[in-house]
């Protein structure tokens, strides 16, 4: 009995000591695991910028359909005398696009629609002295573009877009020659439906899950026109050739009406 109660006595003191030894490690910590950012889905927003063409376009084209004046109509008529320029303007509007995303390639489509006012007038000045101006301005540009990117982070998406573009541009044409009377008045053909395309790239990040901010460089060109004014009467550099029944000058704009915008975009996506 004595030999029981040391052995009870002695396991009361060693199991205390043992408890202390003995070591608890925590559960660790969950981690957080960040969202995949998603670029499949619809999304629509607004854009702002500017359109502008540092190349002023080409001069006035003057076509003769008269007898006696010769290939020195021109030469004797205006000479050097030509110029043309580009009016820039601020473009905004609004656009609506689904983006389909691969892995890191992003593929899709949008449609835009932009409020702008630019112009390309074209001038020639005869020894009339007289001016005689052509201008087509535009008022509104919609654009329907694919576009592809690659994500060059998951939240940044670098692409490149291309396709159609519709404006409907005003013609316009004035002078202020002694040619143009009551009984022989200018004569405007005026085509107003400009087709064309745009094509150019951009960069897009997303803030949040649903909200992107990004801007665009896009080329457009909407071709030449088919616009143009017959003056009855001619010649034009002051020699007094009388009115012959049946002649005629055409002055057309040559060349495309083309320009560039660079824009900033704010959208939100629904996904």
């Amino acid at each position: 009995m004595k030999r029981l109660a040391l052995l009870l006595a002695s396991a009361a003191l060693v199991t205390p000591a043992l408890a202390a030894d003995v070591v608890y490690e925590e559960p660790a910590a969950p981690i957080a695991i960040a969202p995949v950012s998603n670029w499949t889905g619809l999304y629509l927003g607004v854009q702002a910028g500017g359109a502008f063409n540092p190349d002023n376009g080409d001069n006035l084209s003057i076509v003769p359909n008269f007898a006696g004046a010769g290939a020195t109509f021109l030469t004797n008529a205006f000479g050097n005398s030509f110029s043309s320029e580009f009016e820039s303007s601020f473009i905004g509007g609004a656009h609506i696009g689904y983006d389909y995303q691969i892995d890191r390639f992003v593929v899709g489509a949008l449609v835009d629609i932009n409020a702008l006012d630019i112009a390309q007038r074209s001038s020639a000045f005869s020894n009339t002295p007289a001016f005689y101006t052509a201008e087509r301005s535009l008022d509104y540009l919609v654009t329907g573009r694919l576009r592809a990117g690659y994500l060059v982070t998951d939240s940044a998406l670098a692409y490149a877009t291309g396709g159609f573009a519709y404006g409907e541009s005003d013609y316009r044409f004035t002078s202020n020659s002694p040619a143009i009377t009551a009984a022989f008045p200018a004569v405007v053909n005026s085509d107003s439906d400009d087709f064309g395309y745009s094509v150019g790239g951009g960069m897009e990040v997303k803030v949040t899950q649903n909200i992107s901010f990004g801007a665009e460089y896009l080329y457009t060109n909407l071709g030449d026109s088919d616009s143009s004014t017959r003056l009855n009467g001619g010649p034009f550099d002051g020699s007094g050739t009388a009115v012959i029944p049946g002649q005629f000058t055409d002055f057309r704009s040559n060349g495309d009406f083309d320009f560039h915008t660079v824009t900033a975009k704010l959208s939100y996506r629904f996904n």
